[in-house]
């Protein structure tokens, strides 16, 4: 089976005032030229977006309830070059399998799953094609992985990189305990 890896910088922009900042990862994917991830590229209210951005991948944004920095899988919505796609998941399920995000993209039925118990390993599977992307040490260290098993294409890639700059803790149950507490707080004090 066909086996590329990629490796994206962190990099960080923190000029004017610290709700201007923006945050993500950049660097070059072989075949498919450069690649940018760009968050929060957007803020609206409680909302944020995270887009991806390139030379030959579709341009992705993924947009969410803000946590943190990132957008979440909350009220979530996806887009590829400008079409919606709709986002399904099991936030009952009890395995990751079972909690994995699911999509349809341009006729190709896409799974994101959790592939260990912390938020950094993730896994984007489609019939043919798995991208394992792993998020890794802190600062100016901090790098994106992205392990290519199959002939993939720019859209599985541009999949792949928009959800690096995502809150994916709801895909396992103790990062789901974690978020709900983190809401409850946050919406507590709007009665302080």
């Amino acid at each position: 089976m066909q086996r590329q890896t990629y490796t994206l910088d962190h990099w960080e922009d923190r000029s004017g005032h610290r709700l201007t900042w923006t945050f993500g990862y950049r660097g070059t994917a072989g075949e498919f030229g450069g690649i940018e991830v760009v968050y929060p590229a957007r803020r609206h209210g409680d909302r944020h977006t995270t887009e991806v951005s390139g030379d030959r991948v579709p341009k992705a944004s993924f947009d969410g309830w803000a946590y943190g920095r990132k957008p979440s899988l909350h009220m979530a919505r996806l887009s590829v070059n400008g079409a919606g796609i709709r986002l399904q998941r099991n936030r009952w399920a009890q395995t990751r399998a079972g909690r994995a995000l699911r999509m349809r993209v341009d006729g190709r039925e896409y799974r994101y799953l959790a592939t260990s118990a912390r938020h950094a390993d993730r896994m984007l599977v489609r019939d043919g094609v798995e991208i394992r992307t792993s998020r890794r040490g802190r600062g100016a260290r901090k790098k994106a992985t992205l392990t290519v098993l199959g002939p993939a294409d720019g859209t599985d890639l541009a999949l792949a990189a928009v959800m690096c700059g995502v809150n994916t803790r709801n895909l396992t149950r103790g990062g789901a305990v974690r978020a709900f507490f983190h809401r409850s707080m946050d919406w507590l004090e709007v009665f302080q």
